[in-house]
């Protein structure tokens, strides 16, 4: 009788550490993917936190640069499932310390807007209130988008 106790016993502390180790599992991979609330712009934490085109707008300045205002506010959608090109803009963010993986299948705002002092533009994607991607870009062939936060 005791023997088929102890059994039990040990099956179900198997189970529960097996229970908890796949619960820790879950909790690493969240914190893991979380975009991040700030990054870091010439020594300074700046928050990432923003829902007025003025707030944007003052983003922009703080990397160094001035717009004349937002030449144009489009819906997308970031897919799901990422081409060659979507795979190099991620890049190009996380070196900006910005992420989109956790962003895939979610509605974002894509603003452009016009540099003052040159024939670039900055494109910046919102979503959830929160500034995710970020590009300077000129409509030159064959030139690839440049980092807008430059580490």
């Amino acid at each position: 009788m005791f023997h088929s106790v102890r059994i039990k016993n040990v099956w179900l502390t198997l189970f529960s550490i097996l229970c908890f180790l796949i619960f820790l599992t879950v909790c690493i991979l969240m914190l893991r993917a979380a975009p991040p609330d700030t990054v870091e712009v010439e020594g300074e934490d700046v928050g990432l936190k923003i829902s007025s085109d003025e707030e944007i707008e003052a983003f922009i300045g703080k990397c160094g640069h001035t717009v004349e205002g937002c030449a144009s506010d489009d819906p997308i959608t970031i897919p799901k499932t990422w081409n060659d090109a979507y795979t190099a803009y991620n890049e190009l963010q996380k070196q900006q310390g910005l992420d989109l993986r956790s962003y895939k299948g979610k509605l974002a705002r894509k603003l452009v807007y016009a540099l003052s002092d040159s024939d670039a533009y900055v494109t910046v994607l919102i979503a959830d209130d929160r500034l995710i991607a970020a590009d300077i870009s000129t409509n030159q062939q064959g030139e690839s988008p440049q980092p807008l936060i430059q580490p």
